[in-house]
């Protein structure tokens, strides 16, 4: 019997730059890699300014923070390489993986803080798996640029999604929850489309937030909790997980019960000190730190979780599900000034009432919905609500 050792060429094949596309990703999942990567390059003292820009055929992200060294650029093409230690960016994968699931190709270019050069790389997926050389990257230098700017920018093409109008609109509203914290706290202006993003403000009963605060080995949680206004869903309820201050979860249910009676307690959840997956969409459930905070919450939320006082109930003569501002309209058949007081209904309000009448008529015309005191399936307000499709 012999035995030998030999030694394999185990370099990658060119083709895992395209298939690490294959992520699962969100295409807002995908962009907040790019902007991760911007938070963790923040300059002290500073608000960061980042800009996503989203056209049918490019996304554009750019930002003012430190940018890459160059050696630094020449090593964020490499698969699985970082030198970031509690930061967002951590697994050296999002830039690889955000932009490749979002299109063919990407130009990077950088410019870091107090120099005069600026880096670009580019990548094109075709190219790549025709021609590419782990060995000899591309990796271009320009000297002569202004040392009082840096930052980074980077532009995706060849796109692979479609981009629609409600596409758009959820990715504001969603970078607004994944990164409001660090908007709340002037950290970050985040700007989509040539629009700021605001922060996400939930609806809270009675406005009233409970904070809290939980340790365990090896970490910590805080955050808030409150009873949503809008209640009774089966999936929408929950907390929003943060850690370093970026979105990992929505809605997650840890700590509360599967039978609770209601399904209306939602906050805020920051957690240190327990490990992320690589992808960073969930928390290490199986981790003795997770199983440890779950059971401390599970304890303190399961006296809240009861079914809060009603504000209103009733039933619907017309069914429907809006939101606006409510104007409360005190009127008799008797009084002159009734055309006066419904002209402050504008577009898009509810219009809440002891009983409407026909003078309201142009009022209902523009308001969003109607609740009134007293009627029925035939009374005016019913009647003409279904006539006008409103709630």
């Amino acid at each position: 019997m012999s035995k030998e050792t030999k030694y394999i060429d185990i370099t990658p094949h060119r083709s895992i730059l395209t298939k690490i596309s294959q992520t699962g990703y969100s295409i807002q999942e995908a962009l907040s890699e790019l902007i991760d990567n911007a938070i963790d390059a923040r300059i002290p003292e500073k608000e960061l300014l980042v800009t996503v820009d989203i056209s049918k055929d490019v996304i554009t992200v750019t930002d003012n923070g430190t940018g890459m060294t160059e050696e630094q650029a020449g090593k964020s093409i490499r698969l699985g390489f970082s030198e970031k230690k509690q930061q967002l960016g951590e697994f050296g994968l999002g830039l690889k993986t955000s932009t490749s699931f979002l299109g063919q190709g990407f130009t990077l270019t950088t410019s870091p803080l107090g120099s005069d050069q600026e880096y670009t790389i580019k990548y094109d997926a075709d190219e790549w798996l025709e021609h590419g050389d782990w060995y000899k990257y591309p990796f271009v230098i320009e000297s002569g640029m202004d040392a009082n700017t840096s930052g980074t920018k980077v532009v995706i093409n060849k796109l692979r999604i479609q981009v629609t109008d409600k596409l758009l609109s959820s990715i504001r509203e969603e970078f607004g929850l994944r990164f409001g914290p660090f908007i709340q706290n002037k950290e970050l202006q985040l700007t989509f489309n040539g629009e700021p993003c605001p922060p996400f403000v939930p609806n809270i009963l009675d406005g009233q937030k409970t904070e809290f605060e939980f340790e365990f080995p090896g970490g910590r949680a805080w955050g808030w909790w409150g009873y949503q206004l809008s209640g009774l869903n089966k999936s929408y309820y929950g907390f929003h997980t943060y850690r370093r201050g970026r979105l990992v979860t929505t809605y997650d249910k840890v700590g509360l019960t599967p039978n609770q009676d209601i399904k209306q307690i939602i906050g805020d959840l920051h957690i240190e000190g327990i490990p992320i997956n690589h992808d960073k969409k969930n928390f290490a459930k199986t981790s003795e730190q997770y199983i440890e905070l779950e059971r401390q919450m599970r304890i303190h939320f399961k006296p809240f979780e009861k079914k809060p006082k009603r504000i209103l109930s009733g039933y619907a003569a017309s069914a429907g599900r809006v939101r606006g501002t409510v104007k409360m309209i005190r009127t008799t058949a008797r009084d002159t000034n009734v055309q006066e007081v419904l002209e402050n209904v504008k577009h898009g309000d509810i219009i809440v009432t002891e009983m409407t009448r026909p003078q309201y008529l142009l009022a209902i015309r523009r308001s969003a919905g109607i609740i009134t005191d007293l009627g029925g399936n035939l009374c005016h307000a019913a009647i003409v609500s279904r006539e006008f499709n409103i709630p």
